[in-house]
């Protein structure tokens, strides 16, 4: 399940060398929907060291010497040949991890991928045969005009367009309704998070500049064209480093991936030119199967409004999301929900409290626990207020719940389907919410939450156990 929010688990490394350490909580499917908030701590900009020097005209004279025979060479060691039957484009230079010695690391990238869009990975060679299964590769139907930006084949429905103190953003050309589709793109970087941890410094710079500079000219140009945050000198390798940490998202592995506990470090340049808002108006989700993150609106949007995603967990307080803004992007939120009155910033962070109280409530299945369908309806309302328009189909998902738990089932089917219709473009079709309360919405009686609250402050089961124990 979601939340792909950005620069989660890539701070804790990545961000190592600006002196910052940073601490991320994920669920899982099958837990509570809410997630753990992340803090970042960082040193000074002094306390930054200084990168070893590997210039683009070195790395691109490198590239130009490539050959494209699909068989990846070593800087330190041998590679792992299994991946190499795909046909990558490129499948070097490789670097062995120093802390497994079975383990090498690799850029591979698929110049024909995406109808010549173009995509690199960074990771290891098994792990990059098994992405190379997926439908995105193998069936290249399934991705088809999905990069609006290569071949316009519908109407697009934003501009890009200058906007003070922000730089580039996208606003909307006309009237979108909520749930419309706005952009969806195909991953243009993609990096295995064991390599921050696996590889020194110097060595996994210099994979993700080579496989940044290894895309298609055209794709190369558009991540190296984001904003770095940055206004000082910097080398190739530096500005490739600053673009990635400032402009990424995080994802889990897919749930057939071996490496369950390393997810991947992922760009996409044009979706990366959306700006923040704690309250916005769109939201993306990624989909595995075809390799595409997709942005849908979660509410209605004017012609003329900008088109904004939010960076950050939006169910933090005022105080908590300006610090994280500041520390990891270094700008000072100005949106709507930033710049209200004391007063009423207040009682925003007094509602964002109690989400968070009421979610404990409702994610407590054990008898003693205080849920109710009138603590799920207020769940909602608070969301309602405080605008949470991507985190409405979790709230839906409670009074689904909670109602078919005091079996009022025809209540529960009514949620249910909300939570399915808000999470389809939220979350996606195939998240482990929306699976579940498609299940509940077809039959709430054999769904795992029929009666369970009854049940369980009955103390139904209890008798039996103490029958068969004696």
């Amino acid at each position: 399940m979601k939340r792909l929010q950005l620069l989660s688990l890539w701070a804790a490394v990545a961000l190592a060398h600006s002196g910052c350490t940073h601490d991320s909580h994920s669920t899982e499917s099958g837990e509570s929907p809410l997630d753990g908030t992340a803090s970042t701590t960082c040193l000074s900009d002094s306390s930054q060291p200084q990168y070893g020097v590997v210039e683009q005209e070195t790395l691109l004279g490198q590239i130009s010497g490539d050959s494209t025979n699909g068989h990846g060479q070593c800087n330190n060691g041998t590679c792992d040949e299994t991946a190499h039957s795909h046909g990558w484009t490129h499948s070097k230079p490789c670097y062995k991890s120093t802390k497994d010695a079975q383990e090498t690391y690799c850029v591979f990238t698929d110049n024909a991928f995406a109808q010549g869009r173009g995509t690199s990975f960074v990771t290891t060679a098994s792990r990059a045969a098994h992405l190379a299964t997926y439908p995105a590769f193998t069936d290249p139907e399934t991705i088809k005009d999905t990069n609006q930006d290569l071949v316009r084949t519908i109407p697009a429905v934003y501009d890009m367009q200058e906007f003070p103190g922000k730089g580039m953003g996208l606003v909307a050309k006309k009237d979108i309704k909520r749930g419309d589709l706005i952009m969806a793109n195909t991953v243009s970087l993609m990096i295995d998070y064991r390599v921050f941890e696996d590889l020194p410094e110097d060595e996994w710079m210099e994979l993700q500049a080579f496989a940044v500079d290894y895309l298609p000219e055209r794709h190369r140009s558009a991540l190296l064209n984001l904003s770095t945050h940055d206004g000082g000198e910097l080398t190739h390798i530096q500005k490739v480093n600053k673009i990635t940490t400032t402009n990424a998202f995080d994802i889990d592995p897919r749930a057939d991936d071996k490496e369950q506990d390393n997810g991947f470090f992922v760009v996409f340049p044009e979706i990366a030119r959306m700006n923040h808002d704690c309250r916005a108006n769109a939201d993306y989700y990624f989909d595995h199967n075809t390799l595409t993150q997709y942005i849908h609106a979660i509410r209605p949007i004017k012609e003329g409004e900008e088109i904004t995603l939010s960076y950050i967990n939006p169910r933090m307080k005022h105080e908590a999301r300006k610090r994280k803004l500041q520390r990891i992007w270094g700008f000072q939120c100005v949106c709507h929900l930033c710049t209200r009155k004391p007063a009423r910033i207040a009682a925003s962070d007094s509602r964002i409290q109690q989400i968070k109280e009421l979610s404990d409530d409702l994610q407590n299945q054990e008898a003693d626990s205080r849920a109710n369908p009138q603590m799920a309806e207020l769940f909602i309302s608070l969301h309602e207020q405080e605008e949470l328009w991507g985190m409405m189909y979790e709230a839906y998902a409670y009074a689904a719940q909670e109602y078919n738990g005091v079996a009022d089932a025809w209540t529960a089917i009514k949620y249910a389907q909300l939570a399915v219709e808000w999470g389809i473009t939220a979350v996606g079709p195939n998240d482990s919410i929306v699976m579940d309360m498609k299940r509940l919405a077809e039959d709430p009686w054999t769904h795992w939450s029929w009666m369970a609250r009854t049940k369980k402050r009955d103390g139904w089961g209890k008798k039996k156990a103490t029958e068969a124990d004696d």
